[in-house]
């Protein structure tokens, strides 16, 4: 695909039907220019649920080079953009995310706040990414940390238990990170992080 202007191609995108915005998403995707990346980080920030989640697998799949601008949007004005944005760090599997989207489970927004979970769910069931969750969760505040830990949890024993293991035992993340397993590659209610964690709940790791 010959390099467009960001305006003209968003115009060809905004007047296809949903088939055809699903191609030309993929297109941008395999020929990702600066103007072809920039579209699709742009489709984060619009109020179409499915632009969004195309946007989100097809960036998913560029790896390294839009790493920065989505954990950039993690901080983003929109709650959709910032769900979006965690979503497609999930999806990407990159261990280097984990720390942001730790820190996106304080988000105001619920919606927000699962799909930082459904990302650190899925980087945990990776030995490659597990215990760049768990470095990421250590370094949490106690009732953070075990809110966290009952989110990923209700969502997988098996990674959850592997990332409890591990911050458990700090021994256990230094030997990974020494065998070289780190360089692998809602609706908005009001809610503050003391809010969230006040309640000083007993963890399901504690079982």
């Amino acid at each position: 695909m010959a390099p467009k202007d960001v305006a003209r191609l968003w115009e060809e995108l905004r007047h296809r039907d949903p088939e055809e915005k699903i191609d030309w998403i993929r297109q941008l995707a395999k020929d990702p220019t600066p103007d072809a990346v920039e579209v699709l980080l742009d489709a984060l920030e619009q109020e179409s649920w499915f632009l969004r989640d195309q946007a989100a697998h097809a960036l998913a799949s560029l790896g390294e080079i839009v790493l920065g601008p989505l954990v950039e949007r993690l901080d983003s004005g929109l709650w959709y953009t910032r769900a979006a944005a965690a979503a497609a760090l999930g999806r990407m599997g990159a261990p280097e995310s984990a720390p942001a989207l730790a820190a996106t489970l304080r988000d105001p927004n619920r919606t927000v706040r699962d799909a930082a979970w459904d990302a650190l769910s899925a980087l945990s069931r990776s030995d490659l990414a597990a215990h760049s969750v768990a470095d990421a969760i250590a370094a949490l505040p106690e009732r953070a940390r075990r809110f966290a830990l009952d989110g990923l949890y209700a969502r997988d024993d098996q990674a959850a238990d592997r990332v409890a293991a591990l911050i458990a035992d700090p021994a256990l993340r230094a030997a990974a990170e020494r065998a070289g397993l780190a360089q692998a590659a809602g609706d908005d209610d009001g809610l503050s992080w003391l809010d969230v964690v006040g309640n000083d709940p007993e963890p399901r790791s504690a079982r």
